[in-house]
């Protein structure tokens, strides 16, 4: 695919022309968005962009200022509005990034009663629908994000216009704003977008088809399959892969030998969404495909299918499937060995080879693996006499209980699960005993929450109080005083968690037709002051806590259907001085070293679009807030997730921070802040392995991967450990994040074949048709070989150096063969990355490097080539021969 590397990402601020443009070069290419660059020229620029404004610089006063005004979600109508008609085109690019942060929360209240009326807009929609028309293609880019980031109706008309920008950028960036509008915009207007000349442009507009959740929508991204772009045709797949399309079933089935890999593993994760019987065949061919994205997402189709209707895997070819699916478990990509274990799970409900499986992974496998074992059993084996999981449950995992719970929730096994662990010593499991009580089972298991809500620990009674609020059982004002009463006992809780569900809880409760006379209401007047569920949720919109102060403003709107309160300014009252220091440190960008037990993850922080996430993870790790910490969340193909210092993803640094959403993309690599909601952020963070569009814009990404992703992220299992977190341990000058954003090449293990070689990785044949060996050289190498010499190669299939010299030595037996006559017997085994893999064919092979040559002639090694060759790699091979004359 060609691609067209977009703009840097917008800089949050300069103080000398000289050091932006300085940084500007560095980071020129930072992201390069995996899905739906463009791959067409775009259309001439206007003359405004060809002749961009002089760039000016910042003070640190000035840089200050506005991330003050962000982190306090303050709008100052008398600074926007100097900013947004300044002369200095950085001026406008920054106020017009922060008005998209601030106006997610604040309305402008011209009249100033605290309430959203009919003619009131979010903060900042007015100036930046003047700014859409800005002559700076970067200003008008970043507006159109805002715009789509704040969601107001009132900036369609503005976005619309961008849409048709003559920038293929900036309408592109409209139209993924537009699709954030989607209940302000028809499907019919949207889809024009899809039929634009602009392949940029039609490319996001089909991608982000699937925010309408219509029909109408995915029937205009299944007509794209067809298209003869790959772009469009990928971006086509992925929509449909969000939500369930049946009359799409039978080209996804196709798409799934397609040659580019995000389209064949958008295709299976499409067909696991639909859960057709039909597929299965199909998904299970799909689960030897060379790319471990495409055999997770298979094996999570065939799950899907049989969590449907388990009949459906009774085919003729259960047999072989059942080996398919055991072979699975041992895959050398951790993400499929964890997806094949869910489906083995079906499998082993009749097959006795499976269940033999299933039962070794229980005792055998990493722990990653025994989790996973723990959950397949419980679901689908309960009852079995011979079964492993009794050993399981009882071991020093609590991960396998959360997970045995997780997956019979619903089931009678379930409820005996939850009463005997809700007094598990480890409390993320007492939590999931409370949280996994279905509604229907509330009544009968009250008993388990209320002990729960007496628990110890913040993240049980928080679990306890939401289950506790869904009793149906009684009256709902019988449940207020108990829910007041928590309420206010975790208001001096270290997290707010507990608190959070409690208010939530209240706001839920429906006391509209409540006599005032109710006995339950006038006890919670008299105990806890309370006069009405309005009142209660206005009073927490002063609160000192920012979260519990949006949290009761959206009660108010969501629950009682009152026009929005204004909640801001935040309390965040840190001086200008500190926002100032932040912002010098930010000028450059700086670097953090994850260091682990499986080997070093290499971040470079995005300091200029995201200048407080990355402070606060600094801080965080350089008081050691991460040390002995784990990745606590793995999901294949998806994300891992670390920074819990309660390991059991509930944990966090006991406060918040406000959400800087940027222009950045998650793409494969991209490391962004971990959510519960808006402005929720703290510690936790992910890392992406692939390319994850529906994210864009939810939340803050503060940093890039430059190292490790694929010996590492992609190795990452659930629960392995974080030693510490370093910063800048590197320098992060010259550092590139394009090859770690690349879709990574297969991992194989064991013996394979050339054939295999060429058929996994698609470079290996354009590589040995290009290259050209030195016909004089591989004369003398005819002449020199003997009957009985022969090559073995060792290689990853993963590894880069490989792919650049195998396709080298094909080409050159190929030359051997057809000019001289001279046929060289050569092997090849793929090893894993640590090369100590497949253990009886390396054993005493001393394989450092890949790929490594190594020439025989019989038994005698005459020598070996180490992962590059001197020179030629013919020379290599003909020095080799020369000195075993």
């Amino acid at each position: 695919m060609n691609v067209e590397c977009p703009p840097s990402p917008l800089p949050l601020g300069r103080y000398h022309v000289a050091a932006m443009h300085k940084l500007s070069a560095r980071l020129a290419c930072l992201v390069l968005i995996i899905t739906g660059c463009a791959v067409s020229p775009p259309p001439a620029a206007s003359p405004a962009d060809t002749s961009p404004p002089p760039l000016e610089g910042m003070t640190l006063r000035e840089e200050a200022t506005v991330l003050r005004l962000e982190d306090r979600r303050e709008f100052d109508r008398e600074v926007s509005a100097r900013w947004a008609s300044s002369s200095n085109v950085l001026m406008r690019r920054r106020i017009a990034l922060a008005l998209g942060r601030i106006g997610t929360a604040t309305f402008d209240d011209e009249n100033g009663n605290g309430s959203r009326d009919p003619n009131e807009t979010m903060a900042g929609v007015e100036l930046l629908t003047t700014l859409a028309a800005d002559p700076d293609l970067d200003v008008r880019r970043t507006t159109a994000f805002s715009l789509g980031e704040i969601g107001d109706p009132a900036g369609v008309n503005a976005l619309l216009g961008l849409a048709s920008d003559a920038h293929p950028d900036v309408a592109a960036e409209a139209v993924e704003a537009l699709s954030k509008l989607h209940a302000a915009t028809t499907v019919g207007r949207f889809s024009e977008f899809t039929r634009s000349p602009v392949e940029a442009v039609r490319a996001r507009a089909v991608r982000y088809l699937f925010r309408f959740d219509s029909d109408d929508a995915s029937a205009i991204a299944a007509a794209t399959l067809d298209d003869p772009s790959t772009s469009i045709r990928r971006e086509a797949v992925y929509t449909l892969s969000r939500r369930v399309y049946p009359p799409a079933q039978r080209k996804l089935e196709l798409m799934l030998s397609d040659p580019d890999t995000l389209i064949r593993t958008y295709a299976a994760r499409a067909l696991a969404r639909i859960a057709a019987p039909v597929s299965l065949p199909y998904l299970i061919t799909a689960m030897r495909d060379p790319h471990p994205w495409v055999r997770t997402e298979a094996a999570r189709g065939v799950s899907a299918i049989a969590a449907k209707d388990p009949r459906a895997l009774r085919t003729s070819t259960f047999t072989d499937d059942v080996v398919r699916v055991i072979s699975a478990t041992r895959d050398p990509d951790p993400g499929t060995r964890g997806a094949a274990i869910e489906t083995l799970g079906y499998y082993a409900v009749t097959s006795e080879a499976a269940r033999k499986s299933l039962y070794d992974l229980a005792g055998s496998g990493s722990r990653s693996q025994r989790e996973l074992t723990a959950a397949a059993l419980a679901a689908r084996l309960p009852d079995a006499a011979d079964s492993p999981l009794e050993t399981l449950l009882s071991s020093d995992l609590p991960f396998a209980r959360r997970a045995a719970l997780d997956a019979t929730a619903g089931t009678p096994f379930g409820a005996t699960l939850r009463s005997r662990f809700i007094t598990d010593p480890n409390p993320s499991v007492r939590s999931s005993a409370v949280g996994n009580i279905p509604d229907d089972a509330v009544a009968a298991e009250q008993h388990l929450i209320e002990r729960g809500m007496e628990d110890s620990d913040i993240v049980v009674r928080a679990t306890a109080i939401d289950r506790f609020a869904a009793r149906k059982d009684v009256p709902p004002a019988q449940l207020l005083a108990p829910l007041l009463a928590a309420e206010r006992r975790a208001r001096v809780d270290a997290l707010n968690d507990a608190r959070f569900s409690a208010i939530q809880a209240i706001a839920s409760l429906d006391l509209s037709e409540v006599p005032a006379g109710d006995p339950h209401i006038a006890a919670a007047r008299e105990s806890e002051d309370f006069t009405g569920t309005e009142r209660f949720l206005r009073t927490l919109l002063a609160d000192d806590d920012p979260m519990v102060r949006r949290l009761a403003a959206d009660q108010l709107v969501a629950k009682l259907e009152l026009p929005r309160p204004q909640f801001t300014p935040l309390p965040v009252d840190k001086p200008l001085s500190w926002y100032e220091e932040v912002a010098d440190w930010a000028k450059d960008p700086h670097t953090a070293t994850i260091q682990m037990t499986r080997g070093n993850i290499e971040l470079l922080l995005l300091t200029q679009d995201a200048p407080l996430t990355t402070r606060n993870f600094v801080d965080l790790a350089n008081r050691g807030f991460y040390n002995n910490t784990s990745f606590m969340r793995v999901v294949p193909n998806f994300v891992i997730q670390g920074g819990d210092p309660r390991n059991d993803m509930s944990g966090g640094p006991g406060y918040a921070i406000r959400d800087e959403i940027n222009l950045q993309k998650y793409t494969r690599g991209a490391v962004g802040m971990a959510l519960s909601g808006p402005d929720t952020g703290g510690s936790q963070h992910f890392v992406t392995h692939s390319p994850q569009p529906h994210l864009d814009g939810g939340y803050t990404i503060f940093a890039r991967v430059v190292g490790g992703m694929g010996g590492v992220v992609d190795q990452t299992e659930r629960g392995d450990r974080v030693q510490r977190i370093l910063i800048d341990q590197r320098p992060a000058a010259g550092l590139d994040v394009s090859g770690a954003q690349n879709t990574p090449l297969p991992t194989e293990i064991g013996p394979i074949t050339r054939q295999r070689l060429l058929d996994t990785v698609p470079e290996y044949q354009e590589r040995m048709n290009s290259y050209e060996p030195d016909s004089a050289v591989l004369e003398m190498i005819a002449m020199t070989a003997s009957p009985d010499d022969r090559i073995e190669v060792y290689l990853g299939t993963w590894c880069d150096d490989s792919q650049r010299e195998v396709p080298k030595l094909f080409r050159i037996l190929d030359a051997l063969k057809t000019d001289y006559g001279v046929e060289l017997s050569t092997s090849y085994v793929a090893l894993n990355r640590d090369k100590n893999q497949p253990a009886d064919l390396v054993r005493d092979k001393q394989i450092d490097l890949v790929a490594t040559f190594i020439y025989y002639r019989g038994e005698r090694e005459l020598g070996r080539i180490v992962e590059s060759p001197e020179a030629l790699i013919e020379d290599d091979l003909l020095r080799i021969l020369a000195a075993a004359q």
